[in-house]
C-alpha cells in the first residue's frame, strides 16, 4: 500500500479540515471507518473472532492512516494504541477548541475578501470550508452571518447585485445567494465581460458609462429596473436618480454599510485586520497630503511629525485596496487647523494610526461622523457638520479624490513640550516641566517677585491637568498643620531624615538617600547610600561643607529614632563639635515633619520627571538629586515667597535660564580629541541633571550607556524615550507616611542655572553645590566620559520559583545545579528516619549576583541553606561552626590590624 494507491495528497501539517474528509471517505470505502470513528469499540466484541476482525481492521485503518502522512507528523500518531486513538489525536491537535484557536479562524472568516478576477465559487467553498472549521471547534457561524459575511466579501463589481438582493422581502439564505451568485458569474463568462476593477488610489469607484467594445444587451434584464433590451448604467430610471444625487447627500451605499461592518467586526475579535480603500499607487509619496476616505476605518499618517501623546504598540495588519498589506506601530493625536465659518479653528484628530509604509495620509470619513458629526459630498468638495454648523473639509480632486482642507499643526506650536494632557498656557507649562513639575503658585511667585534669571515669561497661565504631576503627587487630603516657633541663622537646626531601600538600587547601586536641610533657608542636600551605615560619613562631609560655605556653625541635628542616627561614630563626632543631636518620640513622624516632607516632595518630583521622560525607575538617582538641585531654586510658602531656598542660602538669585526638560533627548559635542577626521561630531543622549563643580550638563549616552558630562549641546525638550508609560520596573518602594502635619506647603521643585558665562549673581556650579557624584573634574571645554557598568535590569530572586520564571532562569538553574551537586560531592547530609512526634527541617534558596569590582556581573550563585532559625540547642544540634572566611578577607583584616596596631584574636 502507498500514498499514490489513495489517490490523496500526504498531509503536512496544513489544511486538515479537507485532508480528514478525504481521508474519511478512503476509510469509507476500505470499510474501516467505523473502527477509526469509534461506532466499534473492543470491549463491544463478544467473541474472539470479533476481537481479531477488530484488531485486524484497527492495524490496517492505522497503516492508511500513517501511509497518508509527511513524515513530520508521523511523531503525533507514533505511540498511539490504535487507528481510534490516532484520529482523535490528530484531531484534538488540529481542531483545537482554545479561545486562541477560535479567535484566529474567526479572524480569517471575517477578513476573507473576493479581490477582482477571482472565480467566484472558488471564494464560496473558502468561506464555508472556513465556517465548518469553525463549527468543528466549537464556534458555528449562524446562515444569517455567513449570507452577511459573503456579501460583505465580494469584490466592487458585485455592488449592483448586492443592492438588488437587498431590496428582497424575503430572508436571504445560503443557497439563494450563492446560486445567484453563480448565475452572475455565468452570465459575465458568458458575455466575455470582466467585473470593473476598482480604480486603484481612489476612494470612491468610478465607472466607464461608455462601455466601448462591450456586446450589445438584448436577453437578459436590467440589474436596475427589470426590463430588457438596456445596460444597468444605461438604464434610464438610474440616469434619473444620479441627477437628483448632484444634490448634497450623506457619503453611504450598501457596499460601505457591509465593508464597514466587517471592518468593526474584525476590531472586536482581533484587532488584528484593519481596511481603507485609497490604493498605495495614487501618486507620488508625500507626507503633507491627505486624502478624505470614506473607505478607512482609522485616520492614518505615514509621519510622526505631527503627532502628540504618541504610543506604541504591537504591529497591526491593515489591508490596502490593491491587496497589498501594511503595518501600523502606533497611534497619537494630531492638531489640525481649519477654516470655518467662524474664522480659522484648531481641532484635534484623536487616536491616528502611525503606518510608516503609507504613502499618504488619510482622513477617515466614518470616524469623524462618529466622532463628531455627519460629512456629504457634492460636486465641488466635502463639508463637515457638528452642532449646526457646516464647513469644508475637503476639495475635489483629479481622479475623483478628495484632499483635505486641514493643516496639522506642528507640536512645538500646539505644544511647546511634551503634553499630557495641556491645552494652554504652553510656554508656562514648558517651565512648569523645566523646573521639575513646579506648582503654578510657585511658578508665579518666580516670575511675579523676579527670584531668578533667565525666565522668559511675564505672567503665568493655568495648564490643565499634568499627567506626570497626576501619577506621581496624588496624595491623600491634608491633615491640619502644626506651628513651631523657627530660628533666625543659618545651620542652628539641621533637620535630617533616610529614605528607603528602594526596591531598584540605581546603576551605581545605590538603594538609599539622606537628606540635610537647614531650619532657616530650608535648603537642602541629598547623599545617595548604599546602605544607612553611610549617613555618620555623610553628615561629616555635609558638616564641613556647610560651615565652610556659610561661615556658621552646627548646632542641632535633628532626626527620628533611627540607628544611623545613634551609632557610635556619629555620637562622637557630635560630641567633639559641639552638636546636640534631638530625636523624634517613638512612633511621631510628625516630629520629624521638615524632613519627612522634603523626603516626599524629591520623591515626588523625581517620580513625576521619570513618568514624563519615560525613564525606567533605575534612574530614580538622577531624578532624586536633580529634584534636590531644582528644589533649592524654587521658593517654599512655608517661609519664603519671595526668595528662593539659594538665595536664601548663598545670598545670591539663582539663574534659571540654562534649565532643560530631565530625561528630554539632546546631542552632546563628542570631543575633537575622541573622534576621527569624519566621524559625527555629536551624539544622542538623555539629559540626566546637572553637574557637580561644573557648569555642564549630565548626559548619558543612548548608543553606549556612558555618563557624559559637558557643557555643549543642542537639547530636543520635546523628544523623549518613545513606549508605553508601564514599565516592566518593580513599582517604587519608597512609601511615606502621609504625614501632612508637617512645618511645611511648597507648591514644587525646580531647577537651576547653567550659565557658561562669569556671573556676579551666581557662580552656578560653585565648590557650594551639594550634589555628590564620583566623576572625575576635567577642562569644561572637554566632555567628560563616565564608563557605565554592566547593567542589570531585573531583581535577584527570593524564591526558586521567581528564579525559575525570571529572565536569567538559566543562570540560576546553572547556579542551583552547581550548588547541589557540590552538597552531594561533599556529603553534607545522610537520610535518617524522622524522630516521632518532630518535624524535619525546612530548607530554602538564597540567590545573589555576584559582581566584580567595576560592576560587571561575575557570576551567579545559589545556596541551599536550612532554615535554622528552628533548632534549638541540644536537640537539634550540640556543636556551632562558624563560617569559613575568604582568604581575602583574612588579609584584609592583617593589613589593618599591621597599620592600626591591633591585636588579633584568634576564636577556637
Amino acid at each position: 500500500m502507498d500514498a499514490s494507491s489513495l489517490r490523496i495528497s500526504k498531509f503536512d501539517g496544513t489544511n486538515f479540515h479537507a485532508w480528514k474528509f478525504k481521508m474519511q471517505m478512503v476509510l469509507e470505502e476500505r470499510d474501516l471507518w467505523e473502527v477509526v470513528s469509534g461506532e466499534i469499540k473492543a470491549e463491544q466484541c463478544e467473541t474472539q473472532l470479533d476481537q481479531a476482525t477488530y484488531k485486524r481492521k484497527s492495524r490496517k485503518a492505522m497503516a492508511v492512516i500513517c501511509l497518508a502522512m509527511e513524515d513530520s507528523q508521523l511523531p503525533l500518531v507514533r505511540s498511539a494504541s490504535g487507528a481510534c486513538d490516532a484520529w482523535s489525536r490528530l484531531e484534538d491537535h488540529f481542531e483545537k477548541k482554545s479561545l486562541a484557536n477560535k479567535l484566529f479562524l474567526r479572524r480569517r472568516f471575517f477578513t476573507t475578501m473576493m479581490e477582482e478576477g477571482d472565480d467566484v465559487l472558488e471564494h464560496i467553498n473558502k468561506l464555508k470550508t472556513l465556517a465548518e472549521q469553525l463549527e468543528a471547534v466549537g464556534a458555528p457561524v449562524c446562515e444569517d452571518d455567513l449570507v452577511i459575511t459573503l456579501l460583505g466579501s465580494l469584490s466592487d463589481s458585485y455592488q449592483f447585485l448586492i443592492t438588488a438582493l437587498e431590496s428582497r422581502s424575503d430572508t436571504l439564505s445560503w443557497e439563494l445567494v450563492t446560486s445567484r451568485l453563480l448565475h452572475e458569474e455565468m452570465k459575465r463568462k458568458e458575455q466575455g465581460s470582466k467585473g470593473d476593477e476598482a480604480s486603484q488610489g481612489q476612494a470612491f469607484i468610478t465607472r466607464d458609462n461608455q462601455r466601448k467594445g462591450r456586446p450589445v444587451k438584448k436577453s437578459w434584464p436590467c440589474h436596475n429596473c427589470g426590463k430588457i433590451g438596456h445596460w444597468m448604467a444605461e438604464c434610464p430610471s438610474r440616469i434619473q436618480e444620479n441627477t437628483e444625487r448632484h444634490r448634497p447627500q450623506r457619503a453611504q451605499d450598501s457596499g460601505d454599510r457591509y465593508r464597514s461592518q466587517r471592518a468593526n467586526v474584525a476590531q472586536e475579535e482581533d484587532s488584528g485586520d484593519y481596511l481603507f480603500s485609497i490604493g498605495e499607487t495614487t501618486s507620488a509619496k508625500s507626507s503633507d497630503i491627505w486624502l478624505v476616505d470614506s473607505g478607512a476605518t482609522q485616520h492614518m499618517t505615514c509621519s510622526k511629525k505631527f503627532m502628540r501623546n504618541y504610543k506604541g504598540f504591537d504591529a497591526v495588519d491593515v489591508h490596502l485596496a490593491d491587496d497589498g498589506i501594511v503595518q501600523a506601530i502606533g497611534s497619537g493625536d494630531i492638531v489640525m487647523s481649519m477654516k470655518t465659518p467662524q474664522g480659522m479653528k484648531k481641532g484635534v484628530l484623536t487616536n491616528v494610526w502611525h503606518i510608516p509604509k503609507l504613502s499618504r495620509n488619510l482622513f477617515s470619513v466614518g470616524r469623524f461622523t462618529k466622532d463628531v458629526g455627519p460629512v456629504t459630498f457634492t460636486k465641488d468638495g466635502c463639508y463637515g457638520e457638528a452642532k449646526g454648523t457646516k464647513w469644508k473639509i475637503g476639495a475635489r480632486e483629479g481622479k475623483g479624490l478628495f484632499k483635505l482642507q486641514m493643516t496639522p499643526v506642528a507640536p512645538e506650536q500646539a505644544n511647546a513640550a511634551k503634553s499630557s494632557g495641556c491645552q494652554g498656557g504652553t510656554k508656562s507649562y514648558l517651565w512648569h516641566l523645566r523646573l521639575g513639575h513646579i506648582g503654578h503658585d510657585g511658578l508665579n511667585c518666580i516670575v511675579t517677585k523676579n527670584i531668578g534669571i533667565g525666565i522668559d515669561i511675564s505672567s503665568v497661565k493655568k495648564w490643565d491637568v499634568c499627567e506626570g504631576c497626576a501619577l506621581g503627587k496624588q496624595t491623600r487630603v491634608r491633615f491640619q498643620s502644626n506651628t513651631t516657633a523657627r530660628t533666625s541663622k543659618l545651620l542652628e537646626v539641621i533637620h535630617s531624615d533616610v529614605c528607603g531601600p528602594m526596591s531598584m538600587a540605581t546603576f551605581s547601586g545605590k538603594r538609599y538617600f539622606v537628606t540635610f536641610i537647614d531650619d532657616k533657608s530650608r535648603y537642602c542636600v541629598v547623599y545617595l547610600l548604599k546602605s544607612k551605615s553611610e549617613v555618620a560619613a555623610k553628615f561629616m562631609e555635609y558638616a564641613a561643607m556647610a560651615e565652610t560655605q556659610t561661615g556658621k556653625r552646627v548646632k542641632y541635628l535633628q532626626s527620628d529614632n533611627g540607628g544611623e542616627y545613634k551609632s557610635d561614630k556619629l555620637a562622637r563626632f557630635c560630641a567633639e563639635r559641639g552638636i546636640q543631636q534631638r530625636f523624634t518620640h517613638p512612633y511621631t513622624p510628625q516630629l520629624n515633619g521638615v524632613a519627612e516632607r522634603m523626603n516626599r516632595t524629591l520623591v515626588e518630583c523625581a517620580r513625576c520627571m521619570m513618568e514624563h521622560a519615560g525613564l525606567g525607575k533605575s534612574y530614580w538617582g538622577e531624578a532624586v538629586m536633580t529634584a534636590m538641585f531644582l528644589r533649592n531654586r524654587c521658593p517654599t510658602r512655608a517661609i519664603h515667597q519671595d526668595k528662593s531656598l539659594y538665595q536664601v542660602w548663598t545670598m545670591k538669585k539663582p539663574i534659571l535660564a540654562n534649565l532643560k526638560v530631565f530625561g528630554c533627548h539632546a546631542y552632546f559635542q563628542v570631543p575633537q580629541d575622541k573622534r576621527a577626521k569624519f566621524d559625527s561630531k555629536s551624539s544622542l543622549c538623555r539629559f540626566l541633571g546637572y553637574a557637580e563643580h561644573q557648569k555642564s550638563y549630565r548626559f548619558e549616552e543612548v548608543s553606549t550607556g556612558a555618563i557624559k558630562i559637558s557643557r555643549d549641546a543642542t537639547f530636543m525638550e520635546d523628544k523623549f524615550d518613545e513606549g508605553p508609560r508601564n514599565y516592566n520596573d518593580e513599582s517604587s518602594a519608597v512609601e511615606f507616611d502621609d504625614q501632612d502635619e508637617d512645618e511645611e506647603k511648597e507648591e514644587g521643585k525646580t531647577d537651576d542655572d547653567m550659565d557658561s558665562s562669569d556671573d556676579d549673581n551666581e557662580d552656578t556650579r560653585s565648590s557650594k553645590s551639594n550634589i555628590k557624584r564620583h566623576t572625575r573634574t576635567q577642562s569644561l571645554e572637554k566632555a567628560t566620559v563616565i564608563p557605565s557598568p554592566k547593567r542589570r535590569t531585573g531583581e535577584t530572586p527570593t524564591t526558586f520559583k521567581s528564579a525559575m520564571e525570571s529572565s536569567d532562569s538559566g543562570k540560576w538553574k546553572e547556579a542551583c545545579d552547581s550548588e547541589f551537586d557540590s552538597l552531594q560531592r561533599n556529603d553534607t547530609w545522610e537520610i535518617v528516619p524522622l524522630p516521632k512526634g518532630r518535624k524535619a527541617i525546612g530548607c530554602r534558596w538564597v540567590f545573589r549576583v555576584k559582581e566584580n569590582q567595576d560592576g560587571e556581573v561575575e557570576r551567579f550563585k545559589a545556596r541551599l541553606v536550612a532554615k535554622g532559625f528552628s533548632q534549638k540547642f541540644g536537640v537539634d544540634y550540640e556543636k556551632t561552626f562558624a563560617q569559613v572566611a575568604k582568604f581575602t578577607s583574612i588579609r584584609v583584616v592583617l593589613s589593618m590590624a599591621a597599620k592600626y596596631g591591633l591585636m588579633l584574636h584568634q576564636m577556637c
